[in-house]
């Protein structure tokens, strides 16, 4: 016997088949791998971090087989009404302000004030007056004690204050100065191309919202019901509009970006508002110049008090999310973790469908974000308990809201989020609350909606809401999370650590 072998005419010794099983078996794992890299590389998680958004990936839940013909956290029950210059907060209080540092005592009562747009306000919700005239107060509060806690924050208020001034310096896109028939073409170039249908210019149309680096779109036709009455973004002193909406505000392009998760659980001392806001407002820069490239207006919407038109009731209509017990549009991706933009067009859309995901349902039963608010603003009842301009909804008191807002140990002395951080649909899209966003909506019975809120107030660590408040008012700066690694000045700057957090990283 030999070590050599002959079978067809082909000699191969032991040794020679080994190398060439080995080479084979090496070949097998490079082929495998290779593949493997070319199917890891088409996946847009691959695209340098951006992947996922830039993809449509972050809009990850089928609305399909959810899609109704009214939504249901919009019921009309009373005649429906445009708002109001007025109702918007971030309208009436720099006017407050204004007025008290050119002389104005507000313990004078809100009568006595001389622009008519905010006492036509408070004759409607004279309540609400102590609320604001107390958030100057805490203001002033807020101020005096700004510097003790500068080593315990001084990495938020950076962090913060690098969005802040990117909102306020930058002029992209620029505040529209004239006449909406004149400003909203200003980019438009040429004649309008002419897309295939209205469906393909909305498949186009989200396509570039996610490359522009929003989470979550949505297109509706523009409800006037939602604009702004007296309220048009123009330059000089004429801003008083009356009630006409241009002719050519046709549809509109509802996007949103989320906060930065880590911060915005910290609330309220180091999450910031401003990370959202300044991505969303560059996608709608981003948006209007693109559709001028192709010969269509654009009016862009972007926060923080970049408005003529309500937000979230757009983009439930536009199919989006559901309202909230906090007022906010809930997505089922989000959660109400959502900062929104707009831009109106005369672009021929075809419009999205609300959705019904029984988010009402949850919300009724939930009241997480109602136990934790600091300022009490958010309603407890069992069901909708007011009626806003003939639309039915949870009460939310807007000043008692901002008179927390003014408490703030941030920079500006705003913000708070609690309510957003504390709802269980923000928590972060592990397995469990993704299986669970996919069953709640099918489940008729509830059951998995009470077993999602068992575990929420059971195994969960909230602070009570007092903990929420500055120390100068009672509180210890709690948060719903402990602050991120890399706002913690103690791990960064040579600073004296002399506090605890109140908040566990987990939630637990």
């Amino acid at each position: 016997m030999t070590d050599s072998s002959t079978r067809d005419g082909f000699n191969t010794s032991r040794r020679d088949f080994l190398k060439f099983g080995g080479l084979a078996a090496a070949g097998t794992t490079l082929g495998a791998a290779a593949g493997a890299g070319f199917v890891l590389g088409r996946d847009p998680d691959a695209n340098v971090g951006w992947g996922r958004t830039e993809a449509g990936k972050d809009m990850f839940f089928n609305r399909k087989p959810f899609e109704v013909d009214h939504a249901p956290t919009l019921e009309i029950v009373g005649p429906v009404e445009r708002p109001e210059w007025s109702d918007f907060l971030f309208n009436r209080y720099p006017v407050i302000g204004q007025a008290i540092m050119d002389g104005w005592n507000p313990n004078n009562g809100w009568e006595t004030i001389e622009d008519e747009r905010v006492r036509e306000y408070y004759s409607r919700h004279p309540d609400r007056w102590p609320e604001m005239l107390q958030a100057f107060v805490e203001m002033d509060r807020r101020s005096q004690h700004r510097g003790k806690h500068r080593d315990r924050f001084a990495l938020a208020w950076a962090y913060g204050n690098a969005y802040d001034k990117g909102l306020m310096t930058a002029n992209f896109p620029p505040v529209p100065y004239e006449h909406p028939d004149v400003d909203d073409f200003k980019w438009v170039k040429g004649e309008p191309a002419k897309f295939k249908s209205p469906a393909h210019a909305s498949k186009l149309v989200k396509q570039m919202a996610f490359k522009f680096g929003m989470s979550i779109v949505g297109i509706t036709k523009l409800d006037h019901s939602f604009v702004f009455k007296n309220m048009m973004r123009m330059g000089g002193s004429n801003r008083n509009w009356g009630d006409e909406v241009p002719k050519h505000w046709k549809n509109i392009i509802v996007f949103g970006a989320p906060m930065n998760w880590d911060p915005m659980y910290a609330a309220a001392g180091y999450s910031t508002s401003y990370d959202a806001y300044f991505r969303a407002r560059m996608a709608t820069g981003l948006m209007t110049a693109w559709l001028g490239e192709l010969g269509y207006a654009g009016r862009p919407q972007w926060p923080g008090r970049d408005y003529e038109v309500i937000l979230p009731p757009i983009a439930i209509q536009a199919g989006m999310g559901e309202a909230s017990r906090n007022g906010c549009l809930m997505t089922p991706e989000l959660g109400p973790n959502i900062r929104l933009a707009a831009v109106i067009t005369n672009l021929d859309l075809e419009p999205d469908k609300p959705v019904n995901l029984h988010m009402r349902e949850f919300c009724e039963e939930c009241k997480i974000c109602a136990d934790a608010c600091p300022s009490g603003s958010i309603s407890q009842a069992d069901k909708p308990d007011d009626v806003v301009r003939g639309y039915k909804k949870f009460k939310f008191n807007q000043d008692s809201c901002f008179r927390f807002w003014s408490t703030a140990p941030t920079d500006n002395g705003k913000g708070c989020r609690i309510c957003i951080a504390v709802c269980p649909y923000t928590r972060k899209n592990n397995w469990i609350h993704t299986v669970v966003k996919e069953m709640d909506p099918r489940d008729p019975s509830g059951i998995t909606r009470k077993a999602l809120l068992a575990m929420q107030h059971n195994f969960f660590y909230y602070p009570e809401a007092e903990a929420y408040h500055p120390d100068w008012t009672g509180g210890n700066f709690a948060g719903y999370h402990e602050p991120p690694e890399w706002l913690r000045t103690e791990n960064y700057l040579d600073v004296e650590k002399t506090w605890e957090y109140d908040g566990n990283w987990e939630g637990f």
